[in-house]
C-alpha cells in the first residue's frame, strides 16, 4: 500500500490539501468563531416600558424588554452591532420596532445621557453600564427574565426566546458574541 501511495504521489497530495483547504479553513473559522458571552461582560434583563416614534408628541408607548450591559472585565469595550436574532413566536415584537429587512433582525440602541435611545456603538470605561431596549407586543412573564438556556440548547444553537448578538472590543482583543436565549 505505501508503495503504491509513493509511487502515485498521494503523500504530496495530502500535504497540499492539507496546506492550502483544511489550515486557511481552521484559520479562518477561529478568527470568526463566536461566543455565548464575554467573561465579566455582564448582560442583565428586566422589564421596563419604550416609546417608539419620530416625534415625542406622536410617539407610541410599548412595553419592552430592557437590556443592561455592565463591564467588570478592568479594559474599556466597545459594543457595536447589537441586534436580537431569530425570535420566536415566545418573545413577539411589534412591528414598530426597527427591523432590517435583510436579515430580519432587529437592531438595537443604547441610551444616550437625555434618556433617548440612539447609540448604535458604545464605549463603557471599566464599572460602566449601558441601556438597550426592545419592545414586546404584551408584558413577559416572570420565568422569561428568568430563563438560563441548559446546555444542550447552547451546544446544538437552539434559542427558546431569542438570539442577542454583538461584537465587543475588550482591550485588543474582538469577540463575537451570540448569546442564546
Amino acid at each position: 500500500m505505501w508503495n503504491w501511495l509513493k509511487a502515485n504521489d498521494i503523500p504530496n497530495w495530502i500535504v497540499i490539501f492539507i496546506t492550502f483547504i483544511v489550515w486557511p479553513a481552521l484559520v479562518f473559522y477561529w478568527k470568526r468563531k463566536t461566543v455565548n458571552n464575554v467573561p465579566h461582560l455582564e448582560v442583565r434583563l428586566s422589564s421596563g416600558n419604550i416609546e417608539i416614534g419620530p416625534d415625542p408628541h406622536n410617539a407610541v408607548a410599548h412595553n419592552a424588554v430592557t437590556i443592561e450591559v455592565m463591564n467588570h472585565t478592568g479594559a474599556v469595550v466597545y459594543l457595536s452591532g447589537a441586534r436580537i436574532k431569530r425570535c420566536s413566536s415566545l418573545f413577539s415584537v411589534p412591528i414598530d420596532a426597527g427591523r432590517d429587512i435583510a436579515e430580519g433582525t432587529h437592531h438595537l440602541s443604547f441610551m444616550d445621557q437625555a434618556g433617548h435611545y440612539i447609540h448604535r456603538e458604545l464605549t463603557l470605561q471599566t464599572n460602566a453600564n449601558a441601556l438597550a431596549s426592545i419592545a414586546v407586543t404584551s408584558p413577559l412573564s416572570e420565568s422569561f427574565y428568568r430563563y438560563r438556556a441548559p446546555w444542550y440548547r447552547r451546544l446544538c444553537r437552539l434559542r427558546k426566546y431569542f438570539v442577542l448578538e454583538y461584537t465587543a472590543m475588550v482591550g485588543t482583543r474582538r469577540y463575537f458574541v451570540a448569546t442564546l436565549y
